[in-house]
């Protein structure tokens, strides 16, 4: 694809909602860019830049169909991690022993519980724990519920007597969703810069979005599909909207500053829209940013960018817009209630219009991309600033090259490694990355040709005694 010249734009920057479009207009003398878009195949070979190198740290598993879906590292100072697997048990995995322990976390499978439909797109598929977990053990699961496929936000808590063990009578629905489809079920969980938990979810599927809205549930603010959620589960904030939208929506507040508090037929819990199946998405623990990637139908798999500073709510096009082009010219999706389209062209920020993607690869050979993490962990320097993804299907995890903190849309990259076919990947608190390998039910570590020594430290005199080379020290504070 040619990159098309940069320009100055000469319009406020503000965002323009009419109906259930939304545009926005750039800053004066921003500049915009064309989205990098690929199309080549996935057979090729490729391997991490030396000396960064990839190894197995988890494995064993005790079901040969236990698929670990999240990799999450709770920071309370202890040295485990927790695995989450779509077929809803949460392990846990030792940093003492450097294997699974045979109790698990929490089974949302068992005799007593029973939550969790698994197959296909649905099973657990999320795992967040609250940012200040060491001194409230609190976390939240996102699961589609056995009893008819409805999507469930439910809150646990460790127990008191023993951290490597939930307790399983805790539960509290925080919201459950309508989904009326087996696929496009989303969706993720993450805890956003100022504590509030984002949600991501599908459109409710089965194919070009035939969801309540005129042009789908994505494009409709007054539902809850199709969008990026956002809520205050931690009671945090002292004015807060009502719940508007969500069925049992009993155990959480609504933030003052979402964009539709307060609107009719809009749900307050909307922060952004216009989304197919964003399945994975995280923020850059050093701005902010959101990266996301969304699931497309027949021509494009998307990594977005919502900048930090980007005013909500961002509106990502689907289902009027699939990567940069009409929805009904690459996916045969109707048009109707789409207003006419801006363009083929990539460019991030758009003048006007919907959202476009930062980075794009055509579906067939890729499949359902999988949104990764920057890098901003120190024991890997030559990754530093880079953006890893990857695809569930085409066993390729790619890399940025070029990334302008000014001018994101001057972007490239490129596969990083090869024959790991994944279901997303983790940070841990030092900022260091791991690849969650569904399909081989592993977790891989991503190091620096020493092996990721620092997965079994907790805090402050993490490994142990300091005993080891001071290389190996730890230079984190709890």
């Amino acid at each position: 694809m040619t990159r098309a010249p940069y320009a100055a734009l000469r319009s406020l920057s503000i965002w323009t909602c009419l109906g259930t479009v939304c545009a926005f207009s750039v800053a004066p003398s921003a500049l915009f860019g064309a989205t990098e878009c690929y199309t080549g195949s996935c057979t090729a070979t490729c391997t991490p830049d030396a000396p960064a190198a990839v190894s197995t740290l988890v494995s064993g598993f005790p079901g040969v169909n236990d698929t670990p879906i999240a990799f999450v590292d709770p920071a309370d100072n202890l040295r485990h991690r927790f695995v989450a697997t779509q077929e809803g048990v949460i392990f846990v995995w030792s940093g003492e022993t450097q294997a699974l322990l045979p109790v698990p976390f929490l089974d949302l499978t068992s005799t007593g519980l029973n939550k969790v439909l698994y197959g296909g797109e649905r099973g657990l598929l999320a795992m967040a724990v609250e940012p200040d977990y060491r001194t409230t053990g609190r976390f939240y699961v996102y699961y589609t519920r056995v009893s008819d496929g409805d999507i469930v936000v439910e809150r646990y808590q460790r127990s008191t007597g023993n951290p490597d063990v939930a307790d399983p009578a805790s539960g509290t629905v925080i919201f459950r969703i309508d989904h009326p489809a087996t696929n496009h079920n989303g969706g993720q969980l993450a805890f956003g810069p100022e504590g509030y938990l984002y949600i991501s979810t599908g459109d409710g599927g089965p194919q070009c979005d035939n969801g309540a809205g005129v042009s789908g549930d994505g494009q409709s603010p007054g539902t809850l599909l199709g969008k990026i959620l956002r809520i205050d589960v931690r009671g945090v904030d002292p004015t807060p909207a009502a719940n508007e939208c969500s069925l049992d929506a009993s155990n959480y507040t609504v933030p003052s500053d979402n964009p539709y508090v307060g609107q009719a037929s809009a749900c307050n819990e909307v922060w952004a829209l216009g989304m197919r199946n964003p399945f994975r998405f995280t923020f850059d623990r050093d701005t902010g940013d959101l990266y996301m990637g969304d699931v497309g139908q027949n021509e494009w798999e998307e990594i977005n960018l919502i900048r930090a500073s980007t005013p909500a709510p961002a509106n990502l096009g689907w289902v009027c817009r699939e990567g940069c082009q009409s929805s009904f010219a690459s996916s045969g999706c109707s048009n109707t209630g789409c207003p006419a389209d801006s363009g083929s062209t990539c460019e991030f920020p758009r003048a006007s219009g919907f959202w476009d993607p930062i980075l794009c690869h055509q579906n067939a050979p890729w499949v359902s991309i999988m949104g990764g993490y920057r890098y901003r962990g120190q024991q890997v320097p030559v990754n530093a600033g880079r953006y890893f993804y990857g695809d569930a299907a085409c066993g390729q995890v790619w890399a940025t090259n070029d990334f302008d903190e000014t001018n994101p849309a001057a972007i490239s990259s490129s596969c990083w490694l090869s024959g790991s076919s994944n279901f997303g990947f983790g940070e841990d608190h030092l900022g260091e990355l791991y690849i969650v390998r569904g399909a081989a039910h592993v977790v891989s570590c991503i190091h620096n040709g020493q092996g990721c020594y620092w997965a079994r430290w907790g805090g402050l005199f993490e490994d142990g005694f300091e005993t080891e080379a001071t290389s190996r020290w730890s230079s984190s504070v709890p």
